[in-house]
């Protein structure tokens, strides 16, 4: 009897695939090289660099929160930081508040 080819996984022409294989998905999705839908060393890191890394951001967070100097110039470039947001606001309110007036001044000139 001559039966069409089908690959591994493959039941009939048109049937789908079975037992998880998908060319398209990366071969088998539940074999341990792709589990979490990635192969292994893709997007993973270490334990320790993780570690390492946390140190890193815990040293700096705490030199940070303890020296005074740093925490003066902190507070200073968010008191200018704040300044300058406050000036932006008022400035736009100003540019608004011209707007709203040369359209009331518009609006009365065409009305007899």
């Amino acid at each position: 009897m001559n039966q069409p080819f089908n690959p591994p996984g493959y039941s009939q022409i048109g049937a789908g695939y079975q037992s998880g294989f998908h060319p398209q998905a990366g071969g088998y999705p539940n074999h341990p090289s792709m589990m979490n839908g990635s192969a292994p060393g893709i997007g993973q890191t270490a334990p320790w660099s993780r570690f390492i890394k946390g140190a890193l951001i815990g040293a700096a967070a705490t030199y940070l929160l303890t020296n005074e100097q740093v925490q003066r110039t902190a507070i200073k470039g968010i008191v200018q930081a704040w300044s300058f947001v406050q000036g932006s606001v008022e400035e736009m309110k100003e540019r608004f508040g011209d707007a709203e007036a040369e359209l009331r001044h518009t609006q009365q000139q065409r009305e007899p």
